[in-house]
């Protein structure tokens, strides 16, 4: 998304906000069926997410090229922030409670909520019946699952000359998505406009005073996963200095802070690394480049604060087996769906069909992701610098030059 659209895309989420809650103090509950659009723009997104992660994972596995020990340091690297990012999620959700007394109905939809589902039922939905399946129920860690088979398969095959044209498919595949992904993306201001009339006009102003405690809970969770433990990490393993670490690294943030996309800010990201951080173009390259597909604690953060959030409010009680499924279940749509914009947003919808949590709240969530995407993106920004610098303090020397 250029600079351009950006500003009218934030423009077009500002005047809905202001327009919807004008409409719905106007028309009270006779606006409610406004609230239908926000339901059916978030169908669409969950219609495409799922072919689009499969695609994206797919796509990425059969190009990257991973050094082996370097690559290993990488996916165990990230695989332990992903953890303590979603250790840190629950923690403050459980906390906070941003969901308790909430109204159900807006979160709950029609009819009483779907059945508890346990880490048992979806590790039975792991291995499909049938190649579709995955597809046809939007299974996301199945579909994870058979991305990565066929992503290692068209790799080992294009390394033999074989399956060009099945890569290029694939290829191919991941970019007509995401075209018609940002045409769907455009008609989010047109959603958020129809939810908030509906809340406004149904609730009034009481949903906004939890939807505040959301945002709070997650930008705080944010702002101490950055501070404290990538501080940490850059300081224990990275062996330089946290102060000029954070200094060097402040073109990069604000960067990402204005754009809301971690991809947009990417040559600012390894114009940092290499020019002003000293990282070795290979560490930076590796971190930023291919390493973005997993580096993403601010959109698993989110997401799993957001899921417990709907949880709380729609009265469903998460057991521990739920959460773990939860916080895999994030950390894996958001590797898949990594550099398409509005990420977050996109996978949530994965995220809560794969925990069994009612998706009639999502719309609601509409009006505050744009909010906290921009947050989501400076910790994503900042993970790929602090996973730089970590991994650059134990990168095999560069060969002499002759």
């Amino acid at each position: 998304m250029s600079a351009t659209k950006r500003t009218w895309f934030l423009y077009a989420l500002l005047g809905s906000v202001a327009l919807g809650v004008a409409v719905g103090f106007a028309g009270g509950e006779r606006v409610a069926f406004l609230g239908e659009i926000g339901a059916l723009v978030i169908r669409l997104l969950k219609a495409l997410a799922t072919p689009l992660v499969f695609f994206a994972v797919a796509d990425a596995l059969q190009k990257a090229e991973l050094p082996v020990g370097q690559g290993v340091r990488l996916l165990g690297l990230c695989v332990f922030n992903a953890a303590v990012a979603g250790t840190l999620a629950v923690t403050l959700a459980y906390l906070v409670q941003p969901g308790a007394g909430v109204d159900p109905a807006l979160f709950v939809g029609k009819g009483a909520p779907p059945p508890e589902m346990h880490a048992a039922d979806a590790l039975s939905q792991l291995i499909p019946e049938s190649v579709v399946q995955p597809l046809l129920t939007n299974a996301v860690l199945a579909v994870v699952l058979l991305a990565l088979l066929t992503g290692a398969a068209l790799r080992r095959l294009r390394r033999q000359g074989q399956a060009e044209t099945l890569g290029k498919l694939v290829e191919d595949g991941f970019h007509l998505l995401s075209v018609v992904l940002s045409y769907v993306i455009n008609l989010v201001p047109l959603a958020i406009f129809g939810v908030i009339a509906k809340m406004v006009g149904t609730a009034g102003l009481q949903p906004f005073k939890s939807l505040g405690m959301l945002c709070v809970t997650v930008a705080v969770g944010l702002v101490l996963h950055v501070t404290i433990y990538y501080s940490l990490l850059v300081w224990l393993f990275g062996r330089i200095s946290v102060l000029s670490f954070w200094r060097a690294a402040s073109d990069a943030l604000i960067t990402a802070l204005s754009t809301g996309s971690s991809m947009a800010t990417l040559p600012v990201t390894l114009d940092t690394l290499e020019k002003r951080m000293k990282v070795s173009p290979q560490s930076a390259r590796l971190a930023a480049c291919i390493g973005t597909n997993f580096n993403n604690d601010g959109i698993m953060l989110y997401e799993v604060v957001a899921a417990i959030f709907i949880a709380q409010a729609a009265g469903i009680h998460l057991d521990p087996s739920q959460i773990v499924v939860l916080c895999a279940t994030s950390a894996l749509a958001a590797a898949g769906i990594a550099g398409v914009p509005e990420a977050g947003l996109i996978t949530l919808a994965l995220v809560l069909s794969a925990a069994n949590l009612p998706l009639a709240g999502l719309p609601v969530l509409l009006t505050v992701d744009w909010i906290l995407g921009r947050l989501r993106a400076a910790t994503n920004v900042a993970s790929d610098l602090t996973v730089a610098t970590v991994l650059d303090r134990f990168a095999p020397p560069e060969p002499a030059k002759t």
